[in-house]
């Protein structure tokens, strides 16, 4: 009888030790915050926020951070916001567990883009016409039938010519835009004077 007690004791010294150790090592997360969110949160970097981050910039850093945690994987969070548009808000309890601070990181990036940004709003963007080089086709011909250039499709034999197709189909494709554009603009002011 005496042998079982002494045995007893030894076990529980044992287990306790193991529960020590394996309490206190590097892996050891105190109180998992699983009951909570309702999910077992994933290991989730701030390199990993930042990348969806300048992915898709409209959306919010809670947002990504939360649904990351979901996921653990930034390619399922960037497809969720490809086929969903947006990545839903996170749940009370999150705020709780991760309070709300932006990243420096992301800042300092948006910090350094907006003064080159101011400068190039300040300067006016050159329009389709003249970034293509179209308004001398313009004044050569009002109207072109379109129908009749774009219905040859041919594939081109070298790289050269079949880049010279593209572009070309490129400024059929703005000139007739453009054209839509006008008649559109023409009808809806004959339209409004009219009545």
């Amino acid at each position: 009888m005496e042998d079982i007690a002494g045995y007893a004791v030894a076990c529980l010294a044992i287990y306790g030790v193991y529960r020590y150790f394996s309490a206190t090592g590097p892996t050891a997360n105190p109180t998992p915050p699983t009951p909570s969110l309702g999910f077992t949160p994933k290991r989730v970097t701030e390199d990993m926020v930042t990348q969806v981050q300048t992915m898709f910039p409209d959306q919010p850093y809670d947002n990504i951070k939360f649904d990351l945690l979901k996921t653990g994987s930034v390619e399922a969070t960037c497809n969720k916001i490809l086929e969903q548009g947006f990545v839903p808000a996170p749940s009370h309890a999150y705020y709780t567990l991760y309070p709300t601070q932006a990243p420096a990181s992301p800042v300092a990036r948006t910090n350094t883009t907006l003064p080159g940004a101011s400068t190039t709003t300040s300067t006016p963007k050159p329009n389709l016409i003249q970034k293509f080089g179209l308004s001398d086709r313009i004044a050569a011909s009002g109207t072109t039938s379109l129908e009749s250039e774009s219905s040859k499709r041919t594939w081109e034999t070298t790289a050269e010519k079949r880049e010279m197709s593209l572009k070309e189909k490129k400024a059929q494709m703005i000139l007739a835009a453009r054209q839509h554009m006008l008649e559109s603009t023409k009808d809806a002011a004959s339209g409004s004077s009219s009545v």
